[in-house]
């Protein structure tokens, strides 16, 4: 047990808050129906997965917080042995998921898996209750950034959020990942300000749209966003359309939409006539 006589133990480390994806959804069909025991089993059997390969990532499985995990990382930082690592969580709750969640749920929920934020810094260690315990900024940042992502960045692809800070010590690392720069408010840190912040997309292979324009050569917008709302199960199938648009750029004129999307590894540019129907991928 610390005591307030002893020593401060500081120690640096990265820190990943990894949250598994609709997770009180989940919960509430499988018990309408009776079958809680599976996500039981998926979070022992996640947790047996942690354990077993946190020794070959150098990764120290701290803390399950109710729907998920807080992970640890020693120095000498590896921008890649930190993400194979969250990857393969991704991967097998997946896994799981899709074997054995998906066809007892009367309501299955359009988005699931995990999302991860990451930070780094100083923790103090300490023991309570005989228990290794961590205090420090990096891990409420790492929760924050975990927080702060929303259904539009899962359907564009992006499941990590990673702090400015890192990102830059880490960027040689990362550069055969898709990464972008954005900025979000995060509770109760910055007072209030919109903090920067790289979002990453863990994995190519599936569908991604990067970028939409609606319009005519004279007059069109961004609609990135508004497409990406409507992909499911990994696919887009509508209607070019005002409505999705939520705007007319050029009143009276056929407008086009120009669609750049990732797929399987690669970039694909295709267009479309308004009015006409999209099925990507």
């Amino acid at each position: 047990m610390t005591d307030v006589t002893d020593e401060i133990e500081i120690v640096n480390k990265i820190v990943v808050n990894v949250d598994i994806c609709s997770s009180s959804h989940i919960i509430e069909d499988l018990l309408k129906t009776y079958h809680i025991k599976i996500w039981r089993d998926i979070l022992v059997n996640i947790k047996d997965y942690l354990t077993s390969k946190s020794p070959t990532f150098n990764a120290e499985i701290y803390k399950f917080v109710g729907d998920g995990w807080i992970i640890l990382f020693d120095k000498q930082y590896s921008a890649t042995n930190t993400l194979d690592f969250v990857l393969g969580i991704h991967q097998q709750f997946t896994k799981y998921y899709m074997d054995d969640v998906f066809t007892k749920l009367d309501t299955p929920p359009d988005i699931f898996g995990v999302t991860i934020g990451i930070d780094e810094g100083q923790l103090i260690k300490m023991t309570m209750q005989d228990k290794i315990e961590y205090i420090g900024r990096p891990i409420n940042m790492a929760c924050r950034l975990q927080g702060t992502i929303n259904d539009i960045d899962i359907k564009g692809g992006y499941r990590i959020f990673m702090s400015h800070r890192l990102y830059h010590d880490l960027k040689t690392e990362l550069l055969k990942y898709n990464c972008e720069p954005t900025e979000r408010p995060l509770r109760n840190i910055g007072d209030g300000r919109r903090i920067k912040c790289y979002r990453i997309a863990i994995n190519d292979d599936n569908f991604r749209i990067v970028h939409a324009i609606y319009g005519t050569q004279r007059n069109n917008i961004d609609v990135t966003f508004q497409y990406i709302k409507y992909i499911r199960n990994n696919k887009l199938d509508v209607i070019v359309s005002n409505e999705i648009a939520e705007n007319d750029p050029d009143f009276g004129i056929p407008k086009i939409l120009k669609i750049v999307y990732a797929y399987a590894g690669k970039s694909f540019t295709r267009e479309f006539k308004e009015g006409s129907r999209i099925q990507l991928p």
